[in-house]
């Protein structure tokens, strides 16, 4: 069994689009829920399982290193335009800050020469579809094309926590690319809160230089808060990647037939977390 994973820079960076684009558009006969971590088994057996979890960015490597069958999407989209995007769940605030980019990019950064992590960006995806799926192809060979990207929104059935995170589905449009111009007090809120991004500009092709930040002099910045917490903390962290060299040895092992059949007869009656305990537990036994 193929799986694919999608992971991003941060919330809005496109992870749900992209996910909702390759179900639609190729023959992939096993998905995950709106969002499935890289640790939770494949629904029963097939050829493709196709999952996404932006945050998974932080604990990805080592399950790549040890799982040949694994292709892992990083998406990658401006930051100023993430933060200032909203989600449906939270139409009237910003939904997400720099913690993110701040916290993840260093994570994706260190994979981009792994030939199973394939980088890209929102603004490549919104504008050529077909040429970006056309590369997902030629990374990897084993996908089935059955509509072009540009049909996606003829072709899509969402679930409706894609719904709230995408809005209406509706073509792919590049309408959004540059929109932090229209949000300048946030950017320059999340800048004094968090620092500079220039530097990150430049180096992922957003910027030439230092020029753009005189489109916030002048600016009062807005400090309010996130939807989602502003800050991480070093527990945060902790808890999110504790384990994961361990668990990333469980996920090869979840992907085989006689291991699926264990596992799907331990969930009745059970959560899928408490029965992988159970399995587990069996293993050590």
């Amino acid at each position: 069994m193929q799986r694919i994973h999608i992971v991003g820079c941060g919330p809005r960076s496109g992870t749900t689009l992209i996910f909702e684009a390759m179900a639609a558009c190729f023959e992939i006969d096993l998905y995950g829920h709106h969002e499935e971590s890289i640790y939770r088994w494949p629904p029963g057996p097939g050829n493709i399982f196709l999952s996404k979890s932006p945050s998974d960015i932080l604990v990805v490597e080592p399950v790549l290193r040890i799982m040949p069958n694994l292709h892992v999407i990083y998406m990658v989209r401006d930051p100023r335009d993430m933060i200032v995007s909203k989600h449906g769940s939270a139409p009237d605030r910003y939904w997400s800050s720099l913690r993110y980019w701040k916290t993840y990019t260093p994570y994706g950064q260190k994979l981009q020469a792994h030939p199973r992590f394939i980088t890209i960006r929102y603004e490549d995806l919104v504008a050529q579809p077909d040429q970006i799926q056309s590369y997902l192809i030629e990374r990897m060979p084993f996908l089935v094309k059955r509509a072009a990207f540009s049909r996606y929104h003829e072709m899509s059935r969402p679930s409706n926590a894609a719904l709230q995170a995408l809005g209406p589905v509706r073509p792919i449009s590049s309408s959004s690319i540059g929109s932090w111009r229209k949000h300048k007090p946030r950017i320059a809120g999340q800048l004094e809160k968090h620092g500079s991004i220039t530097e990150d500009l430049i180096a992922y092709g957003y910027e030439q230089d230092a020029a753009w930040e005189q489109e916030l002099a002048g600016v009062q910045p807005d400090l309010s808060d996130s939807q989602k917490q502003e800050y991480f903390s070093k527990e945060e962290l902790r808890k999110r990647m504790r384990g994961k060299n361990v668990m990333a040895l469980l996920v090869p092992l979840v992907h085989y037939k006689p291991v699926l059949s264990i596992l799907n007869s331990l969930v009745r009656g059970r959560s899928k977390i408490r029965a992988m305990k159970v399995f587990i537990k069996r293993v050590i036994e």
